[in-house]
């Protein structure tokens, strides 16, 4: 009964808390804030729902997501995955992302295509809506 238990909440946990991407590339120093707890990112560190990306001082980061989109940061940037949903044969669609300072290349993936009005992109005085599939943006 205990092993059934235990499986289940394992079960359960990679659905709340599954990876919606990967670190490709880093250079320097990368902070991935979960909470209230804060480690090192590196090449291929998996990302998830309501995680903070921090670059720091001459660092840099490329990060790829479950649909192809491709999120590049460079340094001094703060950056928050909030949602991070791409699963077309459930049509459900739903990218929320918000850059609070710093600089931010964007290329979306199969979402660019599919659901582009599913796209939330945040800054901090306004939203980015994508009509192409790249842009470069800088929140300060």
């Amino acid at each position: 009964m205990v092993k059934i238990v235990v499986m289940l909440v394992l079960i359960f946990s990679n659905f709340l808390f599954a990876s919606v991407g990967f670190v490709k590339t880093l250079t320097g120093k990368v902070e991935l804030k979960k909470g209230k707890k804060i480690v090192m990112l590196k090449v291929g560190s998996s990302l998830e729902n309501g995680d903070v990306i921090i670059t720091k001082k001459e660092s840099s980061i490329g990060m790829v997501f479950d649909d192809g989109t491709t999120i590049s940061l460079g340094e001094k940037a703060t950056f928050v995955i909030n949602i991070f949903k791409v699963k077309p044969e459930e049509n459900e669609f739903d990218i929320d992302v918000f850059l609070k300072k710093g600089k931010a290349v964007f290329t979306s993936g199969k979402i660019g295509k599919l659901s582009p009005k599913s796209v939330k992109f945040r800054i901090p005085e306004g939203i980015i809506g994508i009509r192409g599939t790249h842009f470069a943006v800088e929140a300060k």
